[in-house]
């Protein structure tokens, strides 16, 4: 026979563990979004500067593809 009392305990460390879990799933994703940002700065401060049409189209398809898949990771984790 289970113990309620036993199975609150338990229950309650379940949700406290994924509490913390959804916690530091949100720290990495503002640790990713940071750099991403830092990233597109640094592309804009680039752009500007004397590369080619077709580097600048690598480098923001590329930055793009990234930002893309943060958002699609950071949507699934919300759920």
């Amino acid at each position: 026979m289970v113990d309620v009392k036993d199975l609150m305990a338990e229950l309650q460390q379940k949700r406290d563990e994924i509490k913390l879990q959804l916690h530091l799933g949100s720290m990495e994703a503002e640790e990713e979004w940071d750099t991403l940002v830092s990233n597109w700065d640094k592309f804009l401060s680039k752009s500007q500067f004397d590369q080619s049409a077709e580097e600048i189209g690598e480098a923001a398809r590329e930055l793009g593809l990234k930002m893309k898949a943060a958002y699609d990771r950071a949507r699934k984790a919300g759920g």
